[in-house]
């Protein structure tokens, strides 16, 4: 059965709830770190609120050339409209990709929703070929070969991290990764897999086996534009994280690298 059916009709508003929490620390960081400039900000986004776009651009402009990260996203959002200002895409995608770099996540929705408008609808289903990768963290996985692994900077926590073809080093296509939370020796199986869902983020998911592991399958949105598939599992050296994040415009051509991959992921040493 194919992964993403599963949870066709899920919605994790608690996830977002989080997610639009995180954006609310970065904007805080941002203001607090450019003084004077909030009163700048404050305009525009209160111009913004009357539908004056022309003058809070004068604004926001302002507060995007120093590094304010919303007032860089609502500038690409104006751009990309051309509200009472000239259309600019190009423009509008160098203040998003900005943005989305310093971490304001929404951005990466509006940039997906570019490109998927630029590259219409894709019908084609991905051909790819795969290698089983065994790692140091007691697991194994089948990785794409043609995509790009990245190295680790926690290699003690993270493995198998890939990626296909992205935009301006930001805006990937689909991405993959697997996560050990380690847990003391004998201790694994105490751990409530509902649990470590719950404390995820996720109010929903499901019991699923993947024809190696017993585990949890969740899937939801981020406020980036990407789908998100997790499979949640134990062994004897903790919970492990099986996660692939895609771009959801283009979920359907990558349907069955999601269901290879998920599949794919065996532990070594099994509770």
């Amino acid at each position: 059965m194919a992964i993403n059916e599963i949870f066709r009709e899920m919605f994790h508003d608690k996830k977002k709830e989080n997610e639009i929490e995180y954006q609310k620390e970065i904007i805080k960081k941002s203001l607090e770190s450019q003084g004077n400039l909030l009163s700048d900000f404050e305009k525009g986004m209160d111009l913004l609120e009357e539908e004056n776009y022309k003058d809070a651009m004068f604004f926001l402009e302002k507060c995007a050339q120093n590094n304010n990260s919303q007032a860089q996203y609502e500038v690409g959002k104006i751009l990309k409209e051309g509200l009472e200002v000239e259309q600019n895409i190009e423009k509008s995608k160098k203040y998003l990709l900005e943005s989305y770099k310093h971490g304001f996540k929404k951005s990466g929705a509006l940039l997906r929703e570019m490109r998927y408008e630029e590259q219409g609808k894709l019908n084609k289903k991905i051909d790819t070929k795969f290698n089983n990768k065994n790692s140091d963290l007691g697991f194994s996985i089948d990785m794409p070969i043609d995509w790009i692994e990245l190295g680790s900077k926690n290699k003690a926590c993270f493995d198998a991290i890939a990626i296909d073809n992205f935009n301006g080093e930001v805006i990937f296509n689909i991405k993959m990764q697997v996560f050990l939370i380690e847990i003391p020796e004998n201790m694994t199986g105490c751990v409530s897999l509902q649990r470590v869902a719950n404390n995820m983020g996720c109010i929903e998911s499901v019991d699923f086996n993947n024809g190696h592991c017993d585990g949890k399958l969740i899937c939801g949105e981020g406020i980036d534009g990407t789908c998100n598939y997790i499979f949640i599992a134990k062994g004897k050296r903790g919970v492990y994280d099986v996660r692939v994040i895609v771009d959801k415009y283009l979920e359907p051509i990558y349907e069955d690298v999601i269901d290879h991959i998920i599949y794919s992921f065996d532990i070594v040493d099994k509770i």
